[in-house]
């Protein structure tokens, strides 16, 4: 009987233990919902400034697509554009990927980044291969289109 008293109070022992654990898993979930709760009631106490942001790509040039010179598109902070008709800006034409490029606002700026694509995405003529960051007045070309970012 008193080799048997050990092994017990150590099942004890961790049933306690088990039962802790899950209340402090459950207190952490409460903890996660409550914080998503309030910052979706206030969305400015994230600190983001994405209700600020503000800019807009101009087609310069459609080339052979979709698109028309003058055609204006209002950019979110993470805007692709690519021949997919998911993307933020779709663009039917042979040379532009699914996914060809990416428009996002990042560290108070846009920034262009090549998805990859086969084609290439160019900035004031330039090819890029990094994120490049950009002006107002900048030219994004994707396949035949020129764009240009306004403000």
């Amino acid at each position: 009987m008193v080799t048997d008293l050990p092994f017990e109070w150590f099942i004890l022992i961790l049933r306690i233990l088990f039962i802790a654990l899950l209340y402090f898993f459950v207190f952490q979930v409460i903890r996660v919902i409550s914080r998503e709760m309030r910052t979706v009631a206030d969305p400015g106490a994230t600190g983001s400034d994405w209700d600020t942001v503000s800019g807009a790509l101009r087609v310069e040039d459609p080339g052979k697509t979709n698109l028309y010179a003058g055609q204006v598109f209002d950019l979110e902070p993470v805007s692709v554009i690519g021949r997919d008709r998911r993307a933020t800006i779709s663009v039917e034409h042979a040379f532009v990927s699914s996914e060809h490029s990416q428009i996002s606002w990042e560290e108070g700026q846009w920034w262009a980044s090549d998805l990859r694509s086969t084609n290439g995405t160019y900035v004031n003529g330039s090819r890029i291969t990094v994120g490049t960051a950009l002006e107002p007045g900048d030219q994004i070309q994707v396949g035949d289109v020129t764009f240009r970012l306004l403000r």
